[in-house]
């Protein structure tokens, strides 16, 4: 028992997906208690964002889910949701009728809009909390962290 003591403490003391997910936590309660007042989740903010960056057009499921480099089941958990909250809407797409395209509803766009002012209020709070050098140097690593997963390896290239 004490090897597996010792070897569970390297993992909490080392493994950057351990921390990685504390650290998320406590980012997440940050801005989940700021976007409260709209009913929101820090959760369910990037879908709406990525949504207003697709524009009226709006993205399939697959595209809204590689933008967000989530795994369709958490993507459509998350779309379920703000789609009964009257925020997005769910259509076949006009050239494929077996696509369903996702787009922001006049609802969910004044949603959106104001859920950024308490998102700045979130933002501030880190940065208060933490210094503007070292949030901007974390935002620096960790878009190389997400770069992994979002810029294609070379033999995933070949492949398509």
């Amino acid at each position: 028992m004490r090897e597996l003591a010792r070897r569970a403490a390297q993992v909490a003391e080392q493994c950057p997906g351990f921390r990685l997910r504390k650290a998320s936590r406590v980012v997440a309660k940050i801005y989940d208690d700021a976007l409260r007042p709209v009913g929101l989740q820090i959760s369910q903010l990037p879908v709406l964002v990525a949504l207003a960056l697709f524009g009226e057009s709006g993205a399939t499921m697959n595209a809204l889910a590689r933008a967000l480099v989530l795994d369709r089941t958490t993507l459509t958990r998350n779309v379920r949701q703000l789609e009964q909250a009257g925020w997005l809407r769910i259509a076949r797409a006009k050239d494929d009728g077996r696509a369903r395209v996702i787009a922001l509803t006049r609802a969910g766009e004044r949603a959106l809009a104001a859920a950024l002012p308490l998102w700045e209020r979130g933002l501030e709070q880190l940065r208060a909390a933490v210094g503007t050098a070292t949030l901007a140097e974390l935002d620096r690593r960790l878009d190389e962290v997400i770069a992994i997963r979002t810029v294609p390896s070379s033999t995933e290239s070949k492949e398509k």
